[in-house]
C-alpha cells in the first residue's frame, strides 16, 4: 500500500491541465449524446417508412381484391 501512496507523491495539482481535461469530458459527452439522438431518430424515421408501406401494400391488396370481385 505504501508504494501506491508513494507512486502519487510527486503529482501535482495543475488547473491548465483540469480545465483541458473538462473540456474532452463535456465535448465527448455531448458527442455521445448527439450520436444517440441520431441513432434514435433514424429508427423512428425507419419505423415511420416501414408503417407507410405496409399500409400502402394492404390498400393496394384491398384494391386488388375488389376489382376481382367485380369481375367476378
Amino acid at each position: 500500500m505504501l508504494n501506491f501512496l508513494l507512486a502519487f507523491e510527486n503529482l501535482k495539482f495543475d488547473a491548465t491541465v483540469l480545465r483541458h481535461t473538462l473540456n474532452f469530458l463535456w465535448q465527448g459527452l455531448l458527442a455521445i449524446f448527439v450520436v444517440i439522438g441520431l441513432i434514435i431518430l433514424a429508427v423512428k424515421i425507419t419505423s415511420l417508412v416501414i408503417n407507410k408501406c405496409d399500409e400502402a401494400k394492404k390498400k393496394r391488396e384491398v384494391e386488388k381484391n375488389d376489382s376481382q370481385n367485380k369481375e367476378a
